[in-house]
C-alpha cells in the first residue's frame, strides 16, 4: 500500500472511530521498529496486546479500558 494510500485510510477510519487512529499508530511503531531491527521481544508482547485489546474494542467485545485519574 502505498503511503499516501495508507494516510487516506487511517483519516478515513479515524474519522468512523478515532480508535483506529491507534491501531495504525501501534502498527506503524511496530514495522519502523521492525525496520531499524529494534524491536524487543517485551515491547513488541505490550503492542501486540495494546492493539488486540483495542481492536476487542472497537469490536464491542470488550469495555473500553478506564483512563487513568478519571476513577
Amino acid at each position: 500500500m502505498s503511503a499516501g494510500s495508507a494516510a487516506w485510510r487511517a483519516r478515513v477510519d479515524a474519522s468512523i472511530d478515532p480508535r483506529f487512529e491507534r491501531a495504525f499508530a501501534i502498527v506503524d511503531a511496530v514495522h519502523a521498529e521492525q525496520q531499524r531491527g529494534t524491536l524487543e521481544p517485551p515491547r513488541l508482547a505490550r503492542l501486540r496486546q495494546e492493539l488486540a485489546h483495542l481492536l476487542a474494542e472497537i469490536d464491542g467485545l470488550v469495555t473500553p479500558r478506564t483512563p487513568r485519574g478519571t476513577r
